[in-house]
């Protein structure tokens, strides 16, 4: 126990001694990682629309009744199909045609937007996401507005009804919210670096520099 005590009381010694180097590299470390962190990150914004789709072979909840699992399989099968139309130029083209004030081209539709259905519902959700809020939702629901006119030609008996427009919000919330993970992670990686680093300098100085030095050398 002695020892340990020891011990301890010598690791403090370096650690006070090279206190400077210590600070220095952990606040050049999470300064840095700061700096990076927020000049790098870019808000990103989700606009979305909800459609009810419909179909010849799937059964209308709305009229006759509870749907069975082979219906919910089904119809989510449908949307599947319907993810994949949406997905491809012959709707993006039309929306690129029908809205220039977009500024969009097919591809970034295309990469912008997602589909997927709504607890295993016939109920399909479509959303846009980009660096400007306003611009998500003109995209989402300029995307919503061609699909639901051009699907019953694509694929005769089936139709989609939009339930649920998007809006713009006053103060919308970001998808990818600022964390300070990396900063505080910076902060202890670099502590626990800065303290070794300073325990090997010391063992590797060979140098009497104080009162302590003396009696460890000479006893």
């Amino acid at each position: 126990m002695r020892a340990e005590e020891i011990d301890l009381r010598e690791y403090m010694r370096i650690v006070r001694r090279r206190l400077w180097l210590i600070i220095l590299m952990v606040l050049a470390c999470t300064t840095a990682t700061a700096y990076f962190s927020y000049s790098t990150y870019v808000p990103l914004y989700s606009a979305q629309t909800k459609l009810y789709v419909n179909n010849a072979e799937a059964l209308d909840p709305f009229s006759r009744g509870v749907m069975t699992i082979g219906q919910k399989s089904a119809g989510n099968g449908v949307i599947e199909t319907y993810r994949e139309i949406i997905r491809t130029p012959i709707i993006m083209d039309k929306v690129v045609d029908r809205y220039p004030q977009l500024d969009a081209s097919t591809e970034e539709l295309i990469r912008s937007v997602s589909v997927h259905a709504l607890n295993n519902t016939s109920v399909m959700i479509i959303s846009v996401i980009n660096r400007s809020h306003e611009r998500a939702v003109m995209m989402v629901n300029a995307i919503t507005d061609v699909f639901v006119t051009e699907l019953p030609k694509i694929s005769p008996g089936h139709s989609a009804v939009l339930l649920t427009e998007a809006k713009l919000a006053a103060n919308p919330d970001p998808v990818n919210e600022q964390h300070n993970t990396h900063i505080i992670l910076a902060f202890f990686g670099s502590l626990i670096v800065s303290v070794g680093i300073a325990i090997l300098l010391d063992v590797l100085d060979d140098r009497i520099k104080d009162e302590a030095d003396v009696v460890r050398v000479l006893g």
